[in-house]
């Protein structure tokens, strides 16, 4: 004969006690179920001292079982407590326990009316630590639901219950099935991206496509917690880590401790600042420092071209910043094989990896014949961009016209500065455009004419993608590998770089190998299928997962 009670039951716990009075001295082990659907297995084992005290047996007769979540998550549930080698019910068992409250209108309301209804100071603050309390829990909930943080800890449990070593221990033991969760990813960079913006956004937002074609669940979080545009992220179904509801890169990774696979750090501005953190937060994660380009490389040669001794000072300081990130991660990403060499120079050379971003071919349907001049593109919030506009547009124009006066250069991009849109003969400040395709529809080629800067040049690639050929200078092709015709397009000097345009905007047959070269380049170089093999030696995943 049993004898206990059910002293709490809810959709999330039941706690009671239980005995066989026949047997009082052996525990009962006991099944709970929700709606007929097991949830529990607990022994009624547990020191009571009340018990102990009123002289039920020895005491230990107490049980309390916490219930999987998600079961019957709407409307009443019937909870019952049985003895699991008969069946028998417990006393008080069934029992039923009421559905939630539904978050409605009406609750809302009423809600709203106890928070506002205060009197004192000290009533209003408890509202507030209330609501701060309830919030904080909420937003955690949320994290852990994003995290999967039961299902991890469960996964290590099984990982570490059935190592190799403890099989061989338990082989005559069936093996239980694995425990297998999807990969996560975080990554981080400094703001949101926009891919009208600058080739950084571009480049993050196809290794996150990538990561996505590989298994990984992504969320982003900037370093600014803005909140911006997410449509384009939603519409790849990456989640957003922002403010109201962040107020931290920090507490993103607290929240969701051990919960990422993969720790993705875009620039050094983010990369000096979060690996650390990440290593702290997410011990098992893989962490990898994509460079964007070496802003070190770009600040010396930027001190070389405009003879500014305090640049050089600055150039170091960084340069020791991305080698110590370069050397804390587990991989770094360069676009460049040149950066790549002189990355390999001070850090393990497995550790590097040159992966581009991927740019699909679009090249214009416009005729040759139906096209005129040439297309300066770039964010003129980015110096190096100013530095060559202004080059292009003061030194190399003039020779070009000298050759051919119809040659008119178009001024595209972004934030362009007073002193670009000064009017020049033979040059048109078009400013940002909605799609690079409206300009390629219009000109023959275009130039990148850089004294300096470093990494992978956007406007390149975008260029040779839309079927455009491009005139670069060494800094413009550097890293690049073009096939020999592109590579012929490089100069050093104005006179050099005037006599390239203006032989690519006059030979139609030249123009067209050209073409031809930079999307061959571009399918060869530049594919999502290739993309995907070089992030999964990123990301170290075995050939078939």
């Amino acid at each position: 004969m049993l004898r206990g009670h059910i002293d709490f039951a809810s959709r999330h716990r039941v706690e009671g006690w239980v005995l066989d009075t026949d047997d009082p001295q052996t525990p009962l082990s006991l099944l709970i179920t929700v709606n007929d659907e097991l949830a529990a297995r607990v022994l009624a084992n547990g020191y009571r001292a009340d018990l102990e005290k009123s002289g039920i047996g020895g005491g230990r007769h107490g049980f309390a079982a916490a219930l999987k979540p998600n079961l019957a998550p709407s409307g009443p549930c019937v909870i019952s407590v049985l003895r699991e080698t008969t069946g028998e019910h417990c006393p008080l068992s069934p029992i039923a326990v009421q559905g939630p409250v539904r978050f409605d209108q009406a609750v809302q309301d009423e809600f709203a009316a106890v928070l506002g209804a205060y009197e004192t100071e000290a009533e209003l603050r408890a509202r507030l630590d209330f609501l701060a309390r309830q919030t904080d829990r909420l937003l955690q909930l949320d994290a852990d639901r994003r995290s999967r943080r039961t299902e991890r800890a469960a996964r290590r449990q099984f990982r570490w219950r059935w190592s190799p070593g403890l099989q061989s221990a338990a082989a005559d033991l069936p093996s239980p099935p694995p425990i297998t969760l999807p990969l996560r990813a975080l990554v981080i960079d400094d703001t949101l991206p926009a891919v009208a913006r600058d080739a950084g956004s571009n480049a993050v937002l196809s290794h996150m496509r990538a990561l996505q074609r590989l298994g990984y669940e992504i969320t982003f979080a900037p370093a600014d917690m803005a909140a911006g545009d997410e449509t384009p992220l939603e519409a790849l179904g990456i989640a957003c880590c922002h403010a109201p509801w962040h107020a931290s890169v920090e507490e993103v990774m607290r929240r969701e401790t051990g919960g990422f696979d993969l720790v993705y750090l875009h620039r050094i501005s983010t990369a000096s600042r979060y690996l650390a953190m990440a290593r702290h937060y997410m011990p098992r994660a893989r962490l990898v420092y994509s460079v964007a380009d070496l802003h070190h490389l770009r600040l010396a040669r930027q001190a070389e071209a405009e003879q500014r001794p305090e640049l050089l000072a600055l150039s170091r300081r960084v340069q020791n910043a991305e080698l110590a990130a370069a050397w804390s991660a587990d991989a770094v990403i360069t676009h460049s094989s040149a950066e790549a060499e002189l990355l390999r120079r001070y850090v393990p050379a497995s550790r590097v990896h040159v992966v581009p971003w991927s740019v699909p071919p679009r090249p214009t349907t416009m005729p040759f014949a139906e096209r005129r001049g040439l297309a300066f593109i770039g964010g003129y919030s980015h110096t190096p961009n100013v530095d060559a506009a202004l080059w292009l547009v003061d030194e190399i124009m003039p020779l070009v016209l000298q050759r051919d006066p119809a040659i008119e250069c178009l001024l595209v991009g972004s934030n362009m500065p007073t002193e670009l849109r000064r009017p020049r003969p033979g040059v048109v400040a078009i400013g940002q455009v909605a799609d690079l395709a409206e300009v390629f529809d219009r000109v023959r080629l275009t130039a990148a004419p850089l004294a300096y800067g470093a990494g992978a040049k956007g406007k390149v690639l975008d260029s040779l993608a839309g079927g455009v050929p491009c005139v670069c200078t060494p800094v413009a092709a550097e890293g690049l590998d073009l096939p020999p015709e592109l590579a012929a397009l490089v100069a050093a000097e104005p006179p050099g770089l005037a006599r390239l345009i203006a032989r690519l905007h006059d030979d139609a047959a030249l123009n067209g190998r050209c073409r031809d070269a930079g999307l061959a380049y571009v399918a060869e170089k530049l594919s999502e299928q290739r993309l995907d093999t070089l992030m999964r030696e990123v990301a170290a995943l075995p050939a078939g997962q």
